[in-house]
């Protein structure tokens, strides 16, 4: 008997969007599948379209937790032997299940299963190829950067149970930490062809913003990591996120609290050149606006 593949998709107001997602998955050339719907709280139109479904989806209607505290509870209600992950406002490629179930059949020993993504921008182009990725124990590479997206994912579920779900305090970055918990413990794979497609969307929840590295920070702060990601690595990869997060405070004209994550990225990483640049001009910027405001008395 074919596994069944429980496939989990989180929903907030997304039902112009949800259409092709659902179509995407009824596409897929391999079908022992539950589409397993979470609508958190949605004040769109997304329970009354969704009645025109039929048996192989399960819809649930709760109230507004956040992506991580939606994407759990369709975890807690899968009964498939794995869980693959779609993003409302994404779409699978017809293979990409198969795929993904070959290589976990070749490969018994990996726990999550992910391949690359296209992607469409905001302006409507589409990008074939995004960030490659590796198989095998892949903790070091990934924690350099995340090479896997949420749409192209697929987890063992007894896998789940030993790591743990998403960590609902993160209301930004808690696929990157599921991913780095599953890599410290199992081998994983990756397949380099894109299987996906990810949708640039301003009101999605996906960004890269100051909010989003400061969750980033949180994650690769993790005592699990210090303990087991090798010192200068270490070292250099809270550094590049503490001079963005500087960037992002002074640009916003907060340089007190700039000017402490980018000393703190100069402390970790002594010879980072770029963030020695960025001191040197704050500490202009900064001492031009007193030498001003004293000029001004």
């Amino acid at each position: 008997m074919d596994p069944l593949v429980s496939v989990i998709i989180p929903t907030y107001n997304r039902a112009a969007y949800l259409k092709k997602a659902l179509q995407s998955v009824k596409e897929q050339t391999y079908q022992s599948l539950e589409i397993i719907v979470i609508d958190d709280g949605s004040t769109d139109d997304t329970g009354k379209m969704l009645g025109n479904y039929g048996g192989q989806l399960r819809y649930f209607y709760q109230e507004n937790r956040g992506i991580s505290g939606a994407r759990n509870a369709g975890i807690k209600k899968a009964r498939g032997e794995f869980i693959a992950f779609l993003d409302s406002d994404d779409y699978w490629l017809p293979g990409k299940t198969a795929q993904q179930l070959a290589l976990f059949k070749e490969n018994p020993e990996y726990a999550l299963v992910a391949a690359r993504c296209a992607s469409i921008r905001l302006d409507g182009s589409y990008r074939e190829k995004n960030r490659p990725g590796k198989s095998g124990w892949v903790l070091e590479d990934l924690f350099k950067a995340n090479f896997i997206r949420t749409s192209a994912a697929m987890v063992k579920q007894e896998c789940l149970k030993t790591i743990g779900l998403f960590d609902e305090e993160l209301r930004e970055c808690e696929e990157y930490d599921l991913w780095l918990r599953i890599a410290a413990q199992y081998p994983v794979g990756f397949i380099n062809k894109s299987l996906a497609v990810y949708v640039d969307n301003l009101d999605g929840a996906s960004t890269d913003s100051l909010t989003g590295r400061l969750y980033r920070l949180r994650v690769l702060e993790k005592q699990y990591l210090q303990d087991t990601i090798p010192a200068k690595l270490y070292a250099r990869r809270i550094a590049d996120t503490c001079h963005y997060i500087g960037r992002h405070y002074i640009k916003r004209g907060e340089k007190a609290r700039g000017m402490q994550y980018l000393l703190k990225a100069q402390k970790l990483s002594p010879l980072h050149f770029k963030n020695i640049l960025y001191i040197f001009l704050s500490y202009l910027s900064i001492n031009n606006k007193y030498l001003n405001d004293n000029n001004n008395k």
